[in-house]
């Protein structure tokens, strides 16, 4: 777990790197709001298209052969995207790069294939905990080397530098890491007759239970694209951030998430369990979304980006165990790979309309949008908690 944590870490501090960053790159080769969330949702194109077939894949052959050629491949993406200079060459990026990060399905089945039931909420607390640092350090890191304005911010060193620390994580991979999918369950997947992806796929919608979570966190994940996508914009709209200042803030998000997901979620998880955790986290997005929507100083906004933190750093790892808890050893990746298909689709839908709706309704309008959208996802849990034995 101690590898797999140092390898999720380097991969995030990589993406981390160019958050602050990329919503003014896009715009720095000539495309307004609407056109900016666009391209930064292509990254989750990549990830809806290759996250089952990592799953997949990752049941057949391993993990960790998965897990190496990924993040090599996320280390050419970030690679591309310092050569960029085009509108179409950066699409071409984030979309590789999205592709190749899809392999998120792979170390989430990784988590489940060494921990059980009892410990799995922890497990994946521990990968978010991983997450979590790699916003601590990868904004912060990238808003220094990008500088504080947008008007002369540095592109090509933060993309470079997320390569090599990419690289590094894959090489990590390759030296380290030991295999987690015993022979046994290789083997026994092997004797089952072969079942497409598209197969699959539609047997993990028939199961009532996975359809509820798949659809809470679908909305829970779209409604965080909205924010994802727009906040950059919006405080550079309503506080003149630029780069480093909104680095910052992510990386004090990314705090929260790490004393949460790495030290709060085991304990949390035995008192109340993963499902109220679950609710009790989207609660506290519906109250940071409004509470973002309604600020007009910083102050305001940190305390709303905080709740937020909280809240999403609740969600992930609860929903990701409940998730694996309603898999067998044999079909765990590949049922975490639609899980992660469904949410990056999430990831393309939020982008696609967040920017429109900041550019024409208003900049706080993703918020309140955000908000809205979480109270369905709500309802499911409450829904899937009543049917639940």
């Amino acid at each position: 777990m101690a590898i797999l944590f140092l390898i999720v870490f380097m991969d995030l501090i990589g993406f981390g790197l160019l958050i602050p960053l990329l919503p003014f790159y896009v715009q720095a080769v000539g495309a307004g709001p609407e056109v900016i969330t666009l391209v930064l949702g292509l990254y989750s194109v990549g990830q809806l298209i290759a996250a089952p077939l990592w799953g997949r894949l990752s049941d057949t052959y391993g993990r960790k052969p998965v897990l190496a050629l990924t993040s090599f491949g996320l280390a050419l993406s970030y690679v591309m995207l310092a050569y960029a200079d085009t509108l179409v060459l950066l699409i071409i990026a984030r979309l590789f790069g999205g592709i190749m990060a899809g392999n998120i399905a792979a170390a989430q089945a990784y988590v489940s294939d060494i921990t059980t039931s009892a410990n799995r909420a922890r497990g994946m607390g521990i990968i978010g905990a991983a997450i979590g640092l790699g916003f601590i350090f990868g904004p912060a890191i990238g808003g220094l080397l990008g500088g504080a304005d947008t008007a002369t911010a540095d592109y090509a060193t933060p993309a470079f530098t997320a390569a090599a620390v990419t690289a590094l994580a894959a090489l990590g991979v390759v030296l380290f890491l030991r295999e987690s999918l015993n022979p046994a369950a290789r083997a026994s997947l092997a004797s089952r007759p072969r079942v497409s992806l598209r197969e699959k796929v539609a047997t993990t919608f028939q199961r009532r239970a996975l359809v509820l979570l798949v659809v809470a966190s679908f909305l829970a994940v779209t409604a965080w694209a909205l924010f994802e996508t727009v906040y950059a914009l919006w405080a550079n709209e309503i506080l003149n951030y630029g780069p480093a200042k909104i680095g910052y803030i992510l990386t004090f998000m990314g705090f929260i998430s790490v004393v949460v997901q790495g030290g709060a979620i085991g304990p949390l998880t035995r008192w109340l369990g993963e499902r109220h955790l679950a609710v009790i986290a989207l609660v506290l997005l519906i109250i940071g979304y409004v509470n973002l929507a309604l600020a007009e100083g910083q102050t305001a906004m940190i305390v709303a980006c905080g709740v937020l933190a909280v809240g999403s750093a609740l969600f992930n790892p609860s929903l990701s165990s409940l998730v694996s808890q309603e898999a067998g050893d044999y079909e765990r990746g590949a049922v975490l790979g639609v899980y992660q298909g469904a949410t990056a689709l999430s990831r393309i839908i939020g982008p696609a309309f967040s920017g429109m709706i900041f550019a024409d309704v208003g900049t706080a309008a993703p918020f309140y949008v955000a908000a809205a959208l979480v109270v369905p996802a709500l309802a499911m849990l409450l829904m899937r908690a009543r049917s639940s034995p």
